[in-house]
Parts: C-alpha cells; sequence; structure tokens
C-alpha cells in the first residue's frame, strides 16, 4: 500500500506542478492538498488501531482511563511496572503475590480510592505497617480470602493508619482468632462498613474486642465465626445492621443476656442471628431453647429481624415491643435451622401489626391451626409457606381459614407436598377459605399437581393476578372451562422442569396424596382430565412409525380429539400465559380461542410442538409469540393468517428449512406485517428465496444465526426499519450492492448492526467493493477477530486485520489488474485466430479423422468390454432407508429374474476391511455402479462417497460406470451440484411405482437389465 501512495504522489505532484506552472494554483493550495492526503492516511491508520485495540496495555495488566485490572495475571509483585500513577482502582484478585515489601509499595498511587487484594497474598500472615501508606484518599480495601491472621506488634503504628479516608473493609475469609482493637484505632472517624465474615474469631469475658475504637460503625458481619456467647457493650452505638449468622449462639436468654442490645436500641435495623443451633440442640428439642424476646425486646426500632425457628415454640410478649419489625425470616434455607412441626393459634399473637413479610420456608411444618395466622391479619402482605413437604393442599386449605379479611398479597407454597407423588389434585374443599382473601400471586411451583377439581378455581379471589404454576404435571381436563372465571388474572406460568433431576436418594413415603379417593368423591376430578402425552408420544418417530400408530389409537383417545368445535375461554384479562418445558405434544392444528381474551403474550417454547397447520384463531391481540425448541419440522404455509397483531416471533431452533426454502412467493410470513422481531436461527436454513420475507415492513430485528445460508440474496428493501440484522455463524462470502446500499441508507436515519462473525468472507479481488464497504460503512459491525477470510486459492484463514488484508487486495489486484488483463486478452485472441485459420485450412481432414478414431476407438472399446472378467455385473448404491424396496423388488427382478449379478453393501461386503476399501473394491470389480436415487440417498454422506467413487473409476478407465434408478421424484432444489451434474452428465431409469401397469413395470426391469449389461 506504501508503494502505491508512492507513486499517488510523484503523479499528483506532476499535475499540480503543470498547474503551477500554467499559473491555475496557487502554491498555498500545493501544501494544503498534500497535508490533507496525509491526515486521511493516517486517520485510517487510526481508526484501525482504534478499533482492534479499545484497552490501553499497562505493563501485564489491562488499563482504561484511571481503571486497571491485573486480576489472575499469577502477579508476584504487588505493583507491577507500567501502571499509570493517577490510578483510582486497581484490581489485584487471585494473584500470587508472597511478598507486600519494599515499603509504601503504593505510595505513588495516591488518587487511588478502590483496592482489591482479596485471593492473592501468600505466605503472608502479617501486613506490614507500611504497605499502604500514601493511600490517604482509599476508600474502600478488599483483603478477603487470604491467610492473614494479624497477630503483629501494632502498639506503635498498624497497617491502617496513613487509610485516612477508608470506608469499607473487607476481612472476611481469612485466619483470624483475635483481632487486636489498635490496628482499628485511626479509622474510628471514617469506617462504617466491616466484613469479618468467615474467620475464627472468638470472644471469651474481658477480651479484646476488634471493634473496640470504631464509633461510627454501620455495617457488621461476623458471621460464620466461633462466637458462643454475647454481652452488653460488644457493639457501638449507631449500629444499623448487624449479622451473627452461623456461630455458636444458642437462642435463649443466657446466650442475649437482657441488657445485650442495650446500645443499640435506637439504631439496629437489622439484626440475623440465623443457624446458631446446633444439631444435638435440635434433636433433643430442649427446652432450654426459646426465643430470646427480653433481649430483642429492647430493638424498638428493628425492621429486619432473621433467626432459627424452634419446635413448639410461640413468640414471648417481649416481641410486643417490636413495633417497627416488617420482616420475620425463620427460614431453615441455605443452611438456617428450622424446625417448628406445628404452628398454634397463639404462635403470633404478639408480634405487633408492623409485620409486612413472614418467611416459614423448610420448617418442617405438618400442622397449622386454622386461626394461626389471624393475629397478623392486618399487616401481613408476603407469606412463604415453601418446602414443608408435610403440609399438603388439604392443611394448606385449613390455614387460609385466618387469612380471610386478611391484606396477605402473595402466597408461596412451593414445594408442600411429598417428593414423587402421584394423583395430587386441588379441591374445591381446599380452596374454599380463598374467596375472603385479598391474593395478588400465589406461587405453587413443584408440587406434581396434575389437575384442579372442577370449581376449586372458582374460589380464587378476584384480586389474583399472578399465579406461577412452574414444576407441576398439569394436563388438560374439566378444570379448562373454570379459567374464564378468574376475572383478574394477567400472568399464568404453567412451565415444567428445565433442569434433570438427581437420581433418587431414597424411596418416597407410603402415603401418596390424592390417590385414595373417598367414595363418593367427584368422579370428574377422578376422570375428567388428561395428561398432555404419553411416556411414549415425545420420541421422534418415522413415517411408517406415525401411521401405524394413528391406526392403533385407541377408541378413548379418538372420542377426545374428535372434532366438535371445542372453543377455549381464557381469562378475559390474561395478557401473558408461559408454558415450556412440558413436553407438550400437540399437533397446532386448528384451534379456535374465545375472542373475548387480553392475550399479549404467548410463550410455548422447549416442548414437542411438531406440527404447525393452524389456523389459530381468536388471539387477536397477541404481541409476543415464541415457539422456540418445538424440534418443528411440519408447516401449513397459511399458519400465521390469524397472527396479524404479532410484533415479536421467535421460531428458533426448528427445523424449517423445507417451508422456507420452498416459499418463492413469500406467503409464509406475509401477514405478519406488524412483525419487529424475528428470530429463524438455528433452523438448519440453506436456501432463502428472494421474497420470503415480502411481507414484514415494520421489521426492526432480523436473527439468521447458526444457519447454513450461502447466499443470502433476499429482498429487505422494504425493511426501512431494520436496525439489527445478524447473520453470525453461516457460510456467507459477501453480501449483495443492493443489500449494502440498503444499509447504507437505514445508517443515515438509525444506527445498524449487522453481525457477519464466524463466515468464510471473501477476501478476493472481485469482491473488493464488499470488503471496502465493511471498512468505511457506517454501520456497526463486532470486532474483525472472529471473522475468517476465504482466499482465492480457497483456503480459509482468520481476519485479524481487515485494513490489512484491504491493503494487500489493493496492491495485488491494481498493480497488475491491467497488464494481466491485456495480456490475457492479446494471448486469446491470438490463439483464436491461429486456431481457426488452421481448423479452416484442414477442416476435412479432422471431420475425417474425428470419426475415424470415434469409430476405432468403440470397436477397440467393445472389444476390451468382452474380455473384461468383472466379478459383478452392478454395484448397487443404496441408502438404508430404501433397504426393503433393494433387498425385496429389486434383487428378485434383476439377480433371480434376469440372471445378474449384484454387490449389494450389507451383503457383500468383506467384513473387517475399511468401509471406503469395500466402496473401492465394489466400484472397480462391477461392470456399473447403479444409484438408487431417493431423499434418503441425497442426504447420505457413504452414498456420496460411492457416487464419487465411481466418477473417479469413469474418468480412470473411460468408461461409462454410473447408471442412475430414480425411485424417488426429489425436487432439484433439493439435489446436491455433484449430483445433479451426473444426473445431467449419466443414463438414468425412472421407476414407475408398484401401482403402475404391470406391464410398465415388467418394461422397466428388461430395460434396467439391458442398461446394465451395455
Amino acid at each position: 500500500m506504501d508503494f502505491f501512495f508512492f507513486f499517488f504522489f510523484i503523479f499528483f505532484g506532476r499535475c499540480v506542478s503543470a498547474l503551477l506552472e500554467s499559473g491555475r494554483l496557487g502554491r498555498w493550495k500545493l501544501l494544503l492538498i498534500l497535508v490533507l492526503t496525509v491526515a486521511l492516511r493516517e486517520s485510517k491508520q487510526t481508526a484501525s488501531i482504534s478499533t482492534l485495540r479499545p484497552f490501553t496495555p499497562c505493563g501485564p495488566c489491562v488499563c482504561n482511563a484511571t481503571v486497571a485490572d491485573c486480576s489472575n495475571r499469577d502477579l508476584k509483585y504487588p505493583a507491577p511496572d507500567g501502571l499509570p500513577d493517577n490510578l483510582t482502582r486497581l484490581s489485584l484478585h487471585n494473584n500470587s503475590i508472597s511478598d507486600l515489601g519494599p515499603p509504601n509499595v503504593f505510595a505513588r498511587f495516591t488518587s487511588l480510592e478502590w483496592l482489591d487484594l482479596s485471593d492473592s497474598i501468600l505466605f503472608v500472615n502479617v501486613i506490614p505497617v507500611d504497605a499502604f501508606d500514601g493511600l490517604g484518599r482509599l476508600r474502600e480495601l478488599n483483603l478477603s480470602s487470604n491467610k492473614l491472621t494479624l497477630n503483629g506488634d501494632y502498639s506503635a503504628k498498624g497497617p491502617f493508619d496513613s487509610l485516612t479516608s477508608l470506608q469499607r473493609l473487607d476481612l472476611s475469609n481469612n485466619s483470624l482468632e483475635k483481632v487486636e482493637p489498635l490496628l482499628f484505632r485511626a479509622l474510628n472517624s471514617t469506617l462504617h462498613w466491616l466484613d469479618f465474615s468467615r474467620n475464627n474469631i472468638t470472644y471469651e469475658g474481658e477480651s479484646k474486642w476488634p471493634i473496640q475504637y470504631l464509633d461510627n460503625l454501620t455495617y457488621l458481619d461476623l458471621s460464620h465465626n466461633n462466637l458462643k456467647n454475647i454481652s452488653r457493650g460488644l457493639f457501638k452505638q449507631g449500629l444499623r445492621t448487624l449479622n451473627l449468622s452461623y456461630n455458636s449462639i444458642p437462642l435463649s436468654d443466657e446466650a442475649y443476656p437482657e441488657d445485650t442490645f442495650e446500645d443499640l436500641k435506637d439504631s439496629l435495623t437489622e439484626l440475623q442471628i440465623k443457624a446458631n443451633c446446633n444439631g444435638s440442640d435440635a434433636s433433643n428439642f430442649t427446652a432450654l431453647l426459646h426465643y430470646p424476646d427480653k433481649a430483642l425486646s429492647l430493638l424498638r426500632n428493628l425492621q429486619v429481624l432473621c433467626m432459627d425457628g424452634l419446635p413448639y415454640q410461640s413468640f414471648g410478649s417481649g416481641f410486643q415491643n417490636l413495633t417497627s419489625l416488617m420482616k420475620l425470616d425463620l427460614s431453615g434455607k441455605w443452611g438456617g435451622f428450622c424446625y417448628i412441626i406445628m404452628l398454634s393459634n397463639n404462635t403470633f399473637q404478639n408480634l405487633g401489626n408492623s409485620l409486612r413479610t413472614l418467611d416459614l420456608s423448610l420448617c418442617s411444618i405438618g400442622k397449622i391451626d386454622a386461626g394461626t395466622f389471624s393475629p397478623l391479619g392486618d399487616s401481613l402482605r408476603v407469606l412463604d409457606l415453601s418446602y414443608n413437604v408435610g403440609m399438603g393442599f388439604d392443611k394448606l386449605g385449613e390455614a387460609v381459614y385466618g387469612l380471610q379479611g386478611s391484606v396477605l398479597k402473595e402466597l408461596y407454597i412451593d414445594s408442600i407436598v411429598e417428593p414423587y407423588s402421584t394423583c395430587v389434585k386441588v379441591s374445591k374443599l381446599n380452596t374454599r377459605y380463598f374467596p375472603n382473601t385479598s391474593l395478588e400471586f400465589i406461587s405453587a411451583k413443584n408440587n406434581h399437581l396434575e389437575v384442579f377439581c372442577q370449581g376449586a378455581l372458582n374460589n380464587m379471589p378476584h384480586t389474583l393476578s399472578r399465579v406461577s404454576l412452574y414444576g407441576n404435571r398439569l394436563g388438560f381436563g374439566s378444570y379448562f372451562k373454570d379459567l374464564e372465571n378468574l376475572v383478574g388474572l394477567t400472568e399464568l406460568e404453567v412451565d415444567g422442569h428445565a433442569f434433570a433431576f438427581h437420581i433418587p436418594a431414597r424411596y418416597p413415603v407410603d402415603h401418596v396424596e390424592g390417590c385414595n379417593t373417598p367414595e363418593g368423591a367427584n368422579t370428574q376430578c377422578q376422570l375428567g382430565w388428561r395428561r398432555h402425552s404419553s411416556p411414549n408420544t415425545h420420541i421422534r418417530t418415522t413415517q411408517g412409525d406415525k401411521d401405524e400408530y394413528e391406526q392403533t389409537e385407541s377408541w378413548e383417545q379418538q372420542e377426545l380429539t374428535r372434532s366438535e368445535g371445542l372453543t377455549f375461554k381464557l381469562p378475559p384479562n390474561l395478557k401473558t400465559f408461559k408454558s415450556r418445558w412440558n413436553q407438550l405434544y400437540y399437533r397446532l392444528e386448528e384451534i379456535t380461542f374465545d375472542p373475548n381474551n387480553s392475550l399479549v403474550d404467548l410463550e410455548l417454547r422447549d416442548n414437542l410442538l411438531t406440527t404447525w397447520t393452524g389456523p389459530m384463531r381468536g388471539l387477536n391481540q397477541l404481541e409476543t409469540l415464541n415457539l422456540q425448541n418445538n424440534l418443528a419440522y411440519a408447516f401449513g404455509i397459511r399458519f400465521f393468517h390469524d397472527f396479524k397483531s404479532v410484533k415479536n416471533l421467535n421460531l428458533a431452533i426448528n427445523y424449517m428449512r423445507g417451508v422456507v426454502g420452498d416459499d418463492e412467493k413469500g406467503l409464509f410470513f406475509e401477514p405478519l406485517d406488524k412483525l419487529q422481531y424475528l428470530d429463524i436461527s438455528s433452523n438448519y436454513l440453506n436456501v432463502l428465496p428472494r421474497q420470503i420475507f415480502r411481507g414484514l415492513v415494520n421489521l426492526r430485528f432480523l436473527n439468521l444465526s447458526h444457519n447454513d445460508i450461502v447466499n443470502f440474496n433476499v429482498n429487505i428493501t422494504h425493511m426501512a426499519n431494520l436496525s439489527t440484522l445478524d447473520l453470525s455463524f453461516n457460510n456467507i462470502k459477501y453480501l449483495s450492492l443492493e443489500i449494502m446500499n440498503h444499509l447504507n441508507n437505514i445508517v443515515e436515519r438509525i444506527e445498524v448492526h449487522l453481525d457477519l462473525t464466524f463466515n468464510p468472507l471473501a477476501c478476493t479481488c472481485e469482491h473488493m467493493d464488499f470488503l471496502t464497504w465493511v471498512e468505511q460503512s457506517k454501520v456497526v459491525l463486532p470486532s474483525s477477530e472472529h471473522y475468517t477470510c476465504f482466499m482465492s486459492d480457497g483456503n480459509y484463514h482468520p481476519m485479524t486485520d481487515i485494513f490489512q488484508v484491504i491493503d494487500q487486495l489493493e496492491s495485488s489486484c491494481i498493480d497488475t489488474l491491467g497488464i494481466l488483463v491485456g495480456a490475457v486478452s492479446c494471448a486469446f485472441c491470438l490463439l483464436v485466430a491461429v486456431f481457426s485459420a488452421l481448423v479452416y485450412r484442414y477442416r476435412w481432414k479432422l471431420r475425417y479423422l474425428y470419426y475415424a478414431s470415434r469409430l476405432a476407438y468403440r470397436r477397440l472399446q467393445t472389444c476390451d468390454n468382452d474380455n473384461d472378467d468383472f466379478e459383478f455385473d452392478a454395484f448397487v448404491s443404496y441408502s438404508s432407508e430404501d433397504n426393503d424396496f433393494v433387498h425385496g423388488e429389486l434383487l428378485e427382478e434383476l439377480e433371480t429374474r434376469a440372471g445378474l449379478r449384484l454387490n449389494v453393501h450389507n451383503r457383500d461386503f468383506i467384513p473387517g476391511r475399511p468401509i471406503p476399501s469395500n466402496i473401492v473394491s465394489a466400484v472397480q470389480s462391477s461392470r456399473r455402479t447403479l444409484v438408487v436415487l431417493s431423499r434418503e440417498l441425497v442426504q447420505s454422506e457413504w452414498c456420496h462417497y460411492e457416487m464419487q467413487m465411481a466418477t473417479m473409476e469413469a474418468a480412470h478407465t473411460g468408461r461409462d460406470v454410473l447408471l442412475f434408478l430414480l425411485y424417488e421424484d426429489v425436487p432439484s432444489q433439493q439435489l446436491p451440484r455433484d449430483v445433479m451434474y451426473n444426473l445431467q452428465s449419466s443414463t438414468y431409469i425412472t421407476f414407475p411405482g408398484t401401482r403402475a401397469e404391470p406391464s410398465l413395470v415388467r418394461d422397466f426391469w428388461t430395460r434396467l437389465a439391458q442398461a446394465i449389461r451395455q
């Protein structure tokens, strides 16, 4: 490229000199032009650097302005060379620093405000007293996950003395036991956040307490330590958050003396004392354990209390003083201890009217008295009873009695039945108290729920707007008729399981909820429902299997699927419905919904809805439709005819190659004129008809990634607002001039993103215009590191710098292009003239020699054929899907009746020999290679290999080898190029079919046998 600029300057200088001599250009203009030319060149190089290097290297680290990231670099020294002195943030996380010396190692970073040394310091237990000298502006220091003990002598000076602005200090996950209070003497006026969690800190009597000098501390975390008791004076006034969880401080008046929190009575708002009951205390249910209400009663401003849940205990009178308490967490989750067993009517009688959230999840609750929650009715908004597997829906229904007339808004009842339960149902009796509640949200996940008895849903309050039934087994049933009565419901989630289960570690309990239905129970609940699929219906079957299944379908299924004009009624205000990972195995055929619905968002992704023929009527307000990952392979061209309001459509991870590739008129997507988002990635697309997106005039986002598209010559000129086009992970080599011009027009109005990563872009002279467009266009493209260059020699090379590629192509194409074209043209014309003259001069002699040699060759060929001793008359190349035809009718007609010797791979191949060796041997030892052409053969890699070997044999020996039997009518657009070429240049014969006249069939087999013998 520099060579090109050299000649450019010479040529440009001569032109300007001529103008100067003629007096038409002033000398000052010459200087200006030269400056502009050099500036353009430099700006191009600068743009290249800025595109490829968004971060500035600084020694072994990565820097951006005043931020340095030195994490995960295996550094041995804490302040490597190359770091700028004006840093404000420095991360040294996860290194191998073995020495914090020399003194004042960080002193040059006088502007540093944030320093992370977590999981970095090796073989250092004590921090040098001058390690942080000079960091007077430091606000946050992270020393977690090291092995610090801090047992040094800090009587004269400590390592934190110079950190006069420090506000947050993290010393968690170290080896601290008894911390010298003098360490923090200089932080009294600034430090307000301190984390001591996951150490081995103890306190015994009058021992030194590390926070003795920290008067302004507002947050203190002492969780996961070895504290066994606490007393007054340990915590300073002003502390707002205190975490003492995961210690050994039992819940009792002895461990929490009455005046423990005297200094915190006006400031503390959050107290965590969970996981302080050890195993022996829990197993003995000792009477020594009880809620320390006397000590807690002083905390009149406490808003959040997290502690263990004790069996058969009520909250004492001291809790009446907690008038600010808004959240009470007794959950056994995350390592906590909760073994309440039962809740009585007086359990919560002393809790004030301020409580908003009560978490009783995973507390082994098996019994709840009817009036348990009555004292909380005027304040409680959120109640969590999840993971109490002994509760079940029967006991839950009784517990709701105390919530009648309450202000409860959210109820969580996930996993309240025994694992592996079957026949789980919700009856009308279970929901009889719900109408008098004000519930707005119910979460009932993972309850193995299979059916609602008819009428059970009618008891749901009209205030209910959101329901989550994730991980249940709900199927079609008569309760669908009750959905229209859920007038307040706006969001319904009935997802299945997105992840696999672990192998069971124990057998389920003997009691199975729901199966032992009492005599006289509602038979509608017993028989009025059906699962949406049987255990075998989600297995992918062949067409023959499906035909057999349909013929043997039971009378019951036939009755249930018989078309009787069924119209589904949805909750009138339902806007979002999600049914994902549910193994739904339905055909989306003619379905009618009552048009009196408000459904806007429908998610049916990750199911087995393999057939989409439609029409689906009644969803007139639907805007978002997600059918991703349904393995769909059968489509009706008018499926989207009734989805005219859809704006967001996700069809990723299906098999849409056929319906898209055959839609030359663009009928499939045409009705979606309001569509703005379309995702058809991972659909095995290889051919896109030019008009496939004809009707999508409002499209903004188009995702065609992860397909096999080679030529993207699609009409998108009507998409005036297209802002994102994702073509990544395809085989696209270039874009047409029409598409480039259209994207240029759009980018003048809005920002446009184009993703061509992981495509083999054509780096050839022929497509220089495309590469230049990629370089110069205002369209936003990702970094060039994920592009691949497809070179003119057919090789692929990674594209590290598109500007360098363009420079190389310009020098190689422009310098020799004119000379090469002229020389080739002259040589070609000369050769044509000479050849024409010679042909005309000896035209009669050439004609004679041609026919004479042709006749001689045919005689010699006939003689050779007669002398050739082929072991087989024909080698049969066929797909295993056509095995019945080959081993049945074909072998019978050609071997038994016609007397031919055929080589069939699963019969005549030599065992133990490699497959390619068997194929070559079969082609060479057979007079002809008979290809049984069908759809399955086109998709077979081995059949393609057999045809290639036959073609090579024909080119090497000069004899006709390939013979095609067109067993099925395969459209030409589905045939690979090599098969199409062989079919056009070789002999073929069409199979008339089994239903043709016998005379035609007999004539077909006779002509086929003759063709093999010739």
